[in-house]
């Protein structure tokens, strides 16, 4: 376990530092794309096209060719797959992403065992190393956070009006279809900056996680769009000193920080709600 001296001075290096910051770009990014994502009912997305950039790194180093850019196209087509693919209705939401999803983990297995790993560190591509994080990864995560932050600016009243009702929202001219690829290509590209952050298991849960907690104490659309990136950076500032402290895996804890903030919402939901049902109930 680390010691108050050792963490002020580990918290002073350039590295960690990078760290810190990328994390916070890329929870601000992941947190407010997740509210739409979660709201949709799509909350697996995340999960498949994690899986389905495993598969695409793996093509990469198959190639020899950048593999964060061959996970971009092939995690790219994944999303614009599974929305296809649902909105044909031909197969369920769930299970489109489920093929998607193993599609992408089988494939990426089979390149690797032929190529035998490439000399690759998987554990960094499945679990992350945040700590690891250069100059170059803290700029595409800049233009990631940018990128989402103007379509949502730019497209709000629509996508929100197509998130909630897209019934309403076509009958209204809006083009819902059009929103529904916007978002799960959005949510490609959060999870291939996010693979070098989290690593490919964890970047579901940082889009899902922090929307799910904002929804449970907020009143509105708005304000569960704005507490959404608040929970994220705090989990994953949390996270990281946690994993700091106690020398474990940065994204895991990250991603355990973060549950254990929506445990303790809920539990403090349930209370404050028996307390108000005991408030308004007769005396005996």
């Amino acid at each position: 376990m680390t010691t108050l001296s050792s963490l002020l001075s580990l918290l002073a290096e350039p590295f960690i530092q990078r760290a810190f910051l990328v994390g916070i770009i890329i929870a601000v990014a992941s947190s407010v794309l997740g509210v739409f994502i979660v709201l949709k009912k799509i909350s697996l997305i995340g999960d498949g096209l994690a899986h389905t950039a495993f598969g695409g790194l793996a093509l990469g180093y198959y190639l020899d060719v950048v593999p964060l850019w061959a996970a971009a196209v092939v995690v790219v087509l994944g999303a614009i797959g599974i929305t296809k693919t649902t909105r044909s209705k031909r197969i369920s939401g769930d299970a489109a992403v489920a093929v998607i999803l193993q599609l992408g983990l089988a494939s990426g297995i089979v390149l690797l065992s032929l190529a035998r790993g490439f000399g690759v560190n998987i554990d960094s591509l499945l679990f992350g190393s945040i700590l690891l994080v250069d100059s170059t990864q803290i700029l595409m995560a800049v233009v990631v956070l940018a990128l989402i932050l103007g379509v949502v600016v730019a497209f709000y009243k629509e996508m929100q009006y197509a998130t909630f009702d897209e019934a309403q929202a076509r009958a209204a001219g809006i083009n819902t279809s059009l929103f529904d690829y916007l978002i799960s290509v959005l949510a490609g590209i959060v999870v291939i900056a996010s693979i070098p952050i989290v690593g490919v298991l964890l970047i579901s849960a940082m889009i899902v996680l922090p929307a799910l907690m904002s929804l449970q104490i907020s009143g509105s659309f708005r304000r569960t769009l704005l507490l959404s990136p608040v929970f994220g950076t705090i989990s994953v500032v949390a996270g990281m000193f946690l994993s700091i402290v106690l020398d474990t895996a940065s994204g895991a804890t990250i991603v355990l920080t973060a549950i254990l903030g929506l445990i303790l919402i809920l539990g403090f939901k349930r209370i404050g709600s028996a307390t108000r049902q005991r408030a308004q109930s007769p005396g005996i």
